[in-house]
């Protein structure tokens, strides 16, 4: 519960401005769909575009949680900022840890891209031109499905339909889990201990599982010098440097190790921010969101 209010906090303060505010009968209605899944069926809210004209760019947005929790329900308040930009606008939920164990998660991720694409002339998207948007956990598994193209595509349904992303925003997220396990003080516990949720995640200790928690690390598939050019989606990285659950040093090698690689990502620190909010810098973050997204999406 903490959790979803924090992360809900977090997207109101940023994105939510009074000069921005739109009366409920002006904006369009939410629509619940269920998709994906095999023995567990998916909800997937979607709001359709404002101030713009067909065909649209959508943006799927991927809840936190650390895996535990979370809903699609706690990013409505982006979905409205998102439609009122002029996109397709769509929330996911994903199979949660420990019930379901990696890789349900990314696999959840992908499914969810297909469908939207799938749904181009329902909601009269350009297909080429689907961004995505992720908070921590979320973050985490829309950067693995950025520098994954080919895996993870074959569960839930919709084959033969692509999950390449155009773009994405990931706010926070975990990206080296040996890295992150082995730089965790082992005597936190609780939702936000860093062994915690990746143990729930993945099912055992990394001492245990050392090669399931490479697989689950964007940071694993990032090869050598140039071979990424013109081959990812641009992503931005949002970071808080005073960030006690996700160090900001993971954001950074990431980072690194990417533009050596060819490929299109930068990264946003902010001093004074922890791993939920934006700091002192919300309005300055919210403004690089929407230029990134424009530049990539429009």
């Amino acid at each position: 519960m903490l959790l979803r209010l924090c992360f809900t906090l977090l997207i109101l303060v940023t994105f939510i401005h009074p000069a921005q505010a739109v009366t409920p009968a002006a904006m369009p209605v939410l629509q619940t769909v269920t998709a994906c899944g095999n023995d567990v069926p998916l909800k997937f809210d979607v709001l359709p575009a404002t101030n713009a004209s067909p065909p649209y760019s959508a943006v799927m947005v991927v809840h936190g949680g650390g895996w535990l929790g979370g809903s699609r329900a706690d990013l409505h308040g982006l979905l409205q900022h998102l439609s009122r930009m002029g996109f397709v606008a769509m929330s996911v939920d994903y199979r949660l840890a420990p019930a379901a164990r990696f890789p349900a998660q990314i696999e959840d991720v992908k499914c969810a891209v297909r469908w939207l694409r799938s749904q181009a002339v329902e909601y009269q998207i350009n297909p080429e031109k689907i961004g995505a948007f992720g908070v921590s956990a979320g973050a985490h598994l829309l950067a693995l499905a950025a520098v994954t193209p080919g895996r993870w595509d074959s569960a839930g349904g919709y084959s033969g339909v692509s999950s390449q992303l155009r773009c994405a925003v990931l706010h926070a997220p975990p990206l080296d889990f040996p890295n992150w396990w082995q730089t965790a003080d082992p005597a936190i516990r609780g939702p936000m201990s860093p062994r915690v949720m990746l143990k729930s995640l993945l099912g055992e200790d990394f001492s245990a599982s050392a090669k399931t928690y490479q697989d689950a690390s964007p940071v694993s598939y990032i090869p050598a010098s140039g071979k990424l050019k013109n081959k990812l989606p641009p992503l931005l990285l949002l970071q808080g440097e005073l960030d006690a659950t996700v160090p900001v040093q993971q954001a950074k090698d990431f980072t690194k190790k990417m533009k050596a690689a060819g490929a299109a990502v930068e990264l946003m620190t902010i001093a004074d921010a922890d791993h939920f909010a934006f700091g002192s810098q919300g309005r300055q973050v919210s403004a690089k969101i929407q230029e990134f997204l424009g530049a990539c999406l429009k």
